[in-house]
Formats: C-alpha cells, structure tokens, sequence
C-alpha cells in the first residue's frame, strides 16, 4: 500500500513538474510579445558601430540612446544623418534608415 502511494505521488509531482513548464513557456512568449515596436524620426548625435550605439534627437529635441540589434547595419550612417528608427521597449533597433 506504501509502496503503491509512493509511486501515485511521483507520478503526481512528474505531471505538475510538465504543467508548470509549460506555464513557465507561455508566460515567457506572452512577455515577448507585449513589447511594443514604437517609431522615431530624428537625427544622429552620435553613432559607434563598435559598440552599437546610436544617440538620435528627435523631431521635438528630445534624445534616445538605443543599441543595434543583430541585423542593424551602422557602417553606411553617420553623424549628422536623419533618419527613421523601429526599435522595441527595450532600446534595441529593428531598423534605421536615412530620410528622403
């Protein structure tokens, strides 16, 4: 009789052991999707391809820092440039290209 609630009871922690996995999973694509892709039009104050920073002014003179993300190319922009910047609520750039 032991023996067979001890077995019941390993199995009940192995199946909570997945279903907590699982939540764990979800809650972890949930928070992936919930940042926000927001839009800047500016101009570059500072730029380092080395480190992957951009230092960008904004249309209404406000600065933001943000990093390259991993298909971000630096290397044909510079200071000086106006341009229009996707980034995520974390600071990390989807895209950046010169205006017109």
């Amino acid at each position: 009789m032991i023996r067979k609630l001890a077995s019941m009871l390993v199995i009940a922690l192995f199946v909570i052991s997945f279903a907590g996995a699982a939540v764990s999973q979800e809650a972890q694509e949930t928070m992936t999707l919930k940042q926000e892709t927001m839009t800047l039009k500016g101009t570059i104050i500072s730029i380092s391809a080395d480190t992957g920073k951009v230092g960008v002014q904004d249309e209404s003179g406000n600065m933001i820092t943000l990093s390259a993300g991993s298909d971000t190319d630096l290397k044909t922009l510079s200071e000086g440039d106006r341009v229009n910047i996707e980034y995520s609520s974390d600071g990390v750039m989807k895209s950046i290209t010169e205006q017109e």
